[in-house]
């Protein structure tokens, strides 16, 4: 994994998935929507104590499509031109910053963001605990090229995180082995209940080292459960 190779320093990186000189995520040139972003958002904003940055117009979806002067339509937003960022323009609204003018699809981007930052900045696991990376232990009914998850833990406080960056929903079965449970001193549990702090869903799932966790995702969605107990 590309994070093991800063992981002496991993807490002073700034992790992000924009800036001036990339594509847009949202762009024709790279994967034509922004909510393509949320699983790798997820990873940026939460694998570990570092801080994030969210690129202006990222939580939006903007695509950067616009032909600006010198830069010509190339799928990035210029900071060399006169020039407004659509997306920002319509959250904007002349002035009223109350995201009338978005579509749905921006308003349910924007929301998520909004949520995961929130997340990430006010659970201890995440500002102030362990990470314990879980995929090495995935075998059937997980696809290490197009899945992700790990476990992030502070005294009491367990999220376990999973994340699917398929363009397909899929079933996933997601082990966590022992070596987990005595690393990071986890309770067992016959019928553990856990909330995602993202939807507010309510999943139970045994949490065993025998008995693999089974959760259906949608296509490039992720979730973050908070066990209970």
């Amino acid at each position: 994994m590309q994070w093991q190779s800063v992981d002496d320093i991993r807490d002073r990186m700034l992790y992000f998935l924009e800036n001036h000189d990339e594509q847009r995520i949202a762009s024709g040139f790279f994967c034509g929507r922004g909510m393509c972003a949320e699983p790798a958002m997820i990873v940026a904003a939460t694998l570990g104590t570092n801080p994030v940055m969210v690129y202006a117009g990222q939580e939006l979806g903007e695509k950067g499509m616009d032909a600006e002067g010198f830069s010509g339509m190339d799928g990035r937003t210029t900071i060399f031109d006169y020039w407004g960022v659509k997306s920002l323009q319509a959250w904007a609204n002349h002035g009223k910053f109350d995201g009338a003018n978005l579509d749905e699809e921006q308003k349910t981007l924007r929301t998520f963001y909004r949520q995961l930052l929130r997340v990430a900045r006010s659970e201890k696991a995440i500002t102030m605990g362990d990470m314990y990376d879980l995929t090495y232990a995935q075998t059937e009914g997980f696809n290490k090229h197009e899945q992700y998850t790990f476990i992030r833990k502070y005294k009491k406080q367990t999220i376990l995180v999973i994340l699917n960056f398929d363009d397909r929903q899929v079933d996933m079965q997601v082990r966590i082995p022992q070596e987990a449970f005595e690393h990071l001193q986890l309770d067992t549990q016959s019928e553990a209940k856990a909330k995602d702090l993202l939807t507010g869903t309510e999943y139970t799932f045994p949490l065993t080292s025998h008995t693999p966790i089974c959760i259906t995702l949608p296509a490039w969605k992720g979730v973050m459960l908070k066990i209970k107990g």
